[in-house]
């Protein structure tokens, strides 16, 4: 078992996870990572924040060894008029 550390980038600010989680190999902790990252932006989606979740995962080196991203992207479109009635011939 390897220990992971998760810190999660918000903008500018890092918060740093100084607790970490102990996972089988770096795949099952890049799973976990995104299932957070997942559940993190569920949460904000809730307060109306649209912004990506960034969490860099660290190993027990204190070395970066992946980063995800969850991005959450909403577009609105401009309905046209809708077209003219015919009517029936």
């Amino acid at each position: 078992m390897a220990r992971y550390y998760f810190d999660i980038r918000h903008g500018t600010d890092l918060l740093r996870d100084d607790e970490g989680a102990e996972f089988d190999s770096l795949d099952a902790a890049i799973r976990g990572t995104a299932r957070s990252a997942a559940e993190i932006g569920t949460d904000r989606l809730a307060r109306g924040d649209l912004s990506d979740v960034v969490i860099e995962v660290r190993n027990e080196h204190d070395q970066r060894v992946v980063t995800v991203t969850a991005s959450m992207k909403i577009e609105r479109h401009e309905l046209s008029s809708p077209p003219p009635d015919l009517g029936q011939a």
